[in-house]
């Protein structure tokens, strides 16, 4: 696949398959993100593979804007004494960032022509993540990419406009004619199929359910802090899910909300609206179901 191709077919992937990916395929994306450039040519990057299936959930747990489920991770980070030394404090604060940005879209494009698909991730919360990955204090976790191979019901593909361009200077515009490439159509990306936990859930003793879910309430507490507002009904809508998670005794009614919420959650970052219609259609039902629960029918 040439780059341009690979430019075409490019895009972020949310729901994964649980199976593994291989050692050969992480090698190749690994390579990827080394083959970007670096301020200075000075090897500032460094690199994280996380294939462990316990390290991966509990990098998720404690990053709740990983919104994918995939079963490996990939770490960009720089190290940040080095970068000073060599480039001083904008390229410690600034060039790192950029050079962190052109790893990962090399990933993204070697993924797409391996095959796999990837998910892009700024973790704001860097406390925990360098406890999981006992990151040292001068390394900055910077981009944390999801990899895996996609759902054959993959989630929705963000809807891109045309490009702001302008030509010569700010606000002259560029009369470019711009149509984005087709694609051939597989399937609709609005059938999104149950998320599969994969590495991220799943045989999680009962006991441990308070922890987790207060683990990702408090981390999601620090995360909305300085995160687009966007990510906030996420959040909330996914803590239900886990909530219901491993319920006990078996509620048919809310193991019918947690299958319909996992097929839908993903939906808000494809279609705000969408998502708030389904959202009210959601408490409709459980308003319901409140009232049933509380005898208001019999009442009446």
């Amino acid at each position: 696949m040439d780059v341009r191709e690979a430019l075409r077919r490019r895009r972020m992937h949310r729901v994964f398959r649980p199976d593994a990916v291989s050692e050969e395929v992480l090698a190749e994306l690994t390579w990827a993100a080394a083959r970007a450039p670096m301020g200075g040519n000075e090897l500032v990057r460094r690199i994280v593979v996380v294939s462990d299936p316990a390290v991966v959930r509990t990098v998720r747990e404690v990053t709740p804007s990983f919104l994918a489920d995939s079963p490996t991770i990939l770490l960009i980070c720089t190290d940040l004494d080095r970068a000073e030394a060599a480039m001083g404090r904008q390229g410690r604060d600034v060039l790192s960032l950029l050079d962190a940005g052109a790893a990962a879209q090399n990933v993204a494009l070697a993924a797409t022509a391996l095959g796999v698909g990837v998910c892009f991730v700024r973790s704001v919360n860097d406390a925990a993540l360098r406890a999981v990955l006992d990151l040292p204090a001068n390394v900055r976790p910077d981009i944390l990419i999801g990899i895996g191979h996609p759902s054959p019901t993959p989630s929705p593909a963000m809807r891109y406009g045309k490009p702001v361009v302008y030509r010569d200077r700010f606000g002259r515009e560029w009369p470019l004619e711009w149509q984005p490439p087709s694609l051939p159509r597989t399937r609709d990306p609005r059938e999104v199929g149950g998320v599969s936990r994969g590495a991220g859930g799943g045989g999680i003793p009962a006991g441990a359910d308070r922890f987790r879910m207060a683990l990702y309430l408090v981390a999601s507490a620090r995360d909305c802090l300085e995160e687009p507002l966007i990510y906030g009904p996420f959040r909330m809508i996914e803590g239900v899910s886990r909530l219901l998670s491993d319920c006990a005794p078996v509620d048919d009614f809310l193991a019918e909300m947690k299958a319909q919420i996992d097929r839908q959650k993903y939906n808000v970052m494809a279609d705000r609206e969408a998502f708030g219609r389904w959202l009210d259609e959601l408490l409709a039902r459980f308003g319901a179901e409140a009232a049933r629960r509380n005898g208001v029918e019999e009442a009446r």
